[in-house]
């Protein structure tokens, strides 16, 4: 039996072993390097900054990872590379720029060759009271537990962060926006994508062009500004009981609805059916003493104003 039946043998063999025994993830990791049409490399590095620095990423294909399970002063740096075996791996480069006097670092994807579409996805754990600032052109964003503000902006990924308790900016052209449990004031914007705010306690301007927009606030401070605005989704916003808030909503095609009650301003009008359908669309009103501002818009969509039952 020459080797090439040999081999051929053998791969018939792992195919059935790895479809009924516990070993299958050891034959999947055998079939990856032997057939993958990439070439894998890792980067690790330790990296110093001190409290209430800056972290920069600047990634081109890739997802970046943030954790924040850490008490040093100094930033676990895990950068795994992925490009095709045509390309040359020098071409691709991560750049590591540390300026001490500022307290900052800069991590950057480079590509020497315009045509190479090297993966790069960061995964770090950092100190939580440092300002990061994250953009891919493609990949995903998601942060955990952070204290400092935060920027993030894919043009093509979703975006996720959980507890964070410095202002957050969170752009993306294509994707979604997931932001839980923040204290500070927060802006989201997409273009084709949802965007889900839950439990804010401060500001919050959401905006889409196409999808839909979830909020839901724990408190509302009397200099609070809620603005959620989509051309072609719903709105969903959840308030505490306690609001108090000038509210404006307006939808071209659908209906307002509200849980809580509202003094609608005094207005003239004649009772017709352009006046009827007018009120299903348009609120001009006050929840409690209206100190708050609250403005919902939607072109095609409906709104929805819930109690906050938390």
């Amino acid at each position: 039996m020459n080797s090439y039946h040999k081999f051929r043998s053998f791969i018939i063999l792992c195919t059935i072993l790895s479809q009924t025994l516990s070993i299958k993830p050891y034959f999947e990791n055998i079939y990856s390097k032997l057939f993958s049409k990439q070439i894998e490399e890792t980067v690790q590095k330790e990296l110093t900054l001190n409290k209430n620095g800056t972290l920069s990423i600047e990634n081109i294909h890739g997802n970046i990872n943030i954790k924040t399970e850490w008490k040093q002063n100094s930033i676990i740096l895990k950068a795994t590379k992925r490009i095709s075996k045509k390309e040359n791996p020098k071409n691709t480069i991560i750049k590591i720029d540390k300026q001490i006097s500022k307290n900052k670092i800069f991590i950057t994807t480079e590509s020497k060759d315009d045509k190479c579409k090297p993966t790069v996805n960061y995964e770090l754990i950092i100190p939580n009271n440092i300002t990061v600032h994250l953009k891919t052109d493609n990949g995903d964003i998601k942060i955990q537990k952070t204290r400092g503000p935060i920027s993030a902006i894919t043009n093509n990924g979703n975006i996720k962060i959980v507890e964070a308790k410095g202002k957050i900016s969170a752009i993306t052209k294509n994707g979604n926006i997931s932001i839980e449990q923040t204290q500070e004031n927060v802006t989201a914007k997409a273009v084709y994508g949802n965007i889900d705010i839950i439990n804010s306690s401060k500001s919050v301007q959401a905006k889409t062009d196409s999808g839909n927009i979830k909020v839901a606030c724990k408190t509302i401070g009397s200099l609070s500004n809620i603005d959620l605005d989509t051309k072609k989704g719903n709105i969903s916003v959840c308030l505490p009981n306690s609001t108090n808030a000038d509210l404006k909503a307006c939808t071209t095609k659908g209906k307002v609805t509200s849980e809580h009650l509202i003094t609608i301003k005094p207005q003239t009008v004649t009772l017709d059916k352009q006046t009827w359908t007018r009120f299903k669309r348009e609120v001009d009103g006050t929840l409690g003493s209206g100190e708050a501002t609250i403005k919902l818009s939607s072109n095609y969509g409906n709104i929805k104003i819930k109690k906050n039952k938390a």
